[in-house]
């Protein structure tokens, strides 16, 4: 009884949207804020001033910048400094130079899932100190970034389903 079998790749049909939970980057950003492993604090200014989020290792802090219009910016960055959060909580010496491109893939990791745009993210530039490392050190520095998406990712993800939990109760009243 023979059937043909096709791949994926010779196929041409559209591939469903990334499963989310949701899409509003508004509603995304308040969860991500309330699942945050630090200290989360709004301010009118921040060290660079084109960020919309940063994470202060030494103060276990991060800071939200006010009346930011675009929430999908906003979004992006605060995902990007969560990593950032998690990476020094995973990781006895934390740098924020050294862990930069492991926050913005966490940060791109976390848009993708949840279905925030992701075209900010420069993920196609790897850095020299990564890319010269043999291959069991970078599979322990993809490990640690895999790691911190997954905590990242359950935190939120539990926030997800419990604002879902909520939301049925009150429509069954």
């Amino acid at each position: 009884n023979v059937k043909k079998v096709f791949d994926v790749s010779q196929t041409n049909g559209k591939r469903p949207p990334a499963p989310t939970v949701n899409r509003d980057p508004k509603a995304l950003i308040t969860v991500m804020l309330d699942s945050s492993p630090v200290e989360v604090e709004a301010t009118n200014e921040l060290p660079y001033p084109n960020m919309a989020a940063f994470y202060n290792n030494e103060e276990q802090t991060l800071y939200v910048k006010r009346d930011v219009g675009d929430s999908v910016a906003v979004a992006q960055c605060v995902a990007q400094e969560l990593g950032h959060a998690q990476l020094s909580i995973n990781s006895d010496s934390y740098s924020r130079a050294d862990m930069g491109f492991q926050a913005v893939c966490i940060g791109y990791m976390l848009c993708k899932k949840y279905g925030v745009d992701t075209q900010n993210f420069a993920i196609n530039r790897i850095p020299e100190k990564l890319a010269g490392k043999e291959p069991k050190d970078i599979r322990y520095e993809l490990s640690k970034t895999r790691n911190a998406m997954a905590d990242i990712h359950s935190r939120v993800s539990d926030e997800l389903y419990k604002k879902k939990q909520e939301r049925s109760k009150d429509y069954e009243r």
